[in-house]
């Protein structure tokens, strides 16, 4: 369902391995929690290339509204951006929103971690 590893930084990196379903979801965001709760510098989620079905989407905006209520930085990987950037400006917040990235290297640069446009 999904992979979790941490870097000596504090950078978790989640990978999810197929679509989620509406019983992994709390799994997940569980697991993230907990990985929140150890000081995490940023997260950083790839869902993959495919599309997003209604559960992911509903899982990155929870992860999303975790890490915003942590003060954590946050990145999402997808290649549907264009669902996943709707449905953030449907549900916007104050503040930076997260990184949304089409792979996992331009999720992971130093840039893009402090939330600042690439150079």
């Amino acid at each position: 369902m999904f992979s979790i590893a941490r870097d000596a930084c504090a950078i978790v990196v989640v990978t999810v391995h197929g679509p989620l379903t509406v019983d992994n979801r709390p799994v997940l965001c569980r697991a993230v929690d907990d990985e929140l709760r150890l000081h995490a510098a940023r997260v950083v989620v790839d869902f993959g290339d495919g599309e997003l079905g209604p559960v992911d989407v509903s899982t990155a905006l929870r992860i999303e509204r975790m890490c915003r209520g942590r003060a954590t930085a946050c990145a999402l990987v997808t290649g549907d951006r264009d669902r996943l950037r709707q449905a953030l400006a449907d549900n916007a917040a104050d503040g930076y929103g997260p990184v949304i990235a089409t792979n996992l290297a331009a999720a992971l640069a130093p840039a893009r971690a402090a939330g600042l446009p690439p150079t």
